[in-house]
This record gives structure tokens, sequence and C-alpha cells, in this order.
């Protein structure tokens, strides 16, 4: 299946592209998913991941929906999906 990806922040300064299609297996989860483009491209690995742990200051959502109102990051991706993540947001 297809899903969709958009990048933002240091994710989209890093790779030098505003999102990208994954191809991935039907029921991949969005842990899994992100496992995948960081392996795809090593250089988001460190952004995304702390001691092989998905970072806790990730924010992702699936279609505009942040995935801690549902299934958290085991949240089953379909075909046409489009996952998107988030730095943390400061200000001042």
């Amino acid at each position: 299946m297809k899903v969709t990806v958009k990048l933002f922040g240091e994710f989209r300064a890093a790779l030098g592209m505003e999102g990208l299609q994954l191809e991935l297996p039907t029921g991949t989860t969005c842990r899994e998913a992100l496992a995948r483009l960081a392996e795809d491209h090593p250089q988001l690995g460190d952004l995304l991941f702390a001691g092989g742990e998905i970072r806790d200051h990730l924010h992702v959502f699936v279609n505009g929906r942040n995935v801690v109102h549902g299934q958290g990051l085991g949240t089953p991706l379909s075909p046409g999906d489009t996952l998107t993540f988030f730095p943390p947001i400061s200000g001042g």
C-alpha cells in the first residue's frame, strides 16, 4: 500500500523535501512506518528515535488526527493515508 508522509521543521530540513511516498505492507502501524522511514533515510534516525524508542516529543498524526486519540503508535495505516509528524514547538 502507498502512504504519503508529510515532513515539517527539522525533518523537512534533514531530507530537503516536503514529503514523500512510502510503499508499505497492508496493516503496517505508525511505529513500523516511522522505523521504515528511518531505515530508508538514516538522516532521520536520530530525529525520530532515541535508544531504539520513538522520541517522546514527537507528535504523530494520521489523516490529520493525532494518534494519541486512538491506538497510539500502534495505529494501523490504510492505503492512501497521510502520515504527518511534527517536532516539538516552542515560542516565547
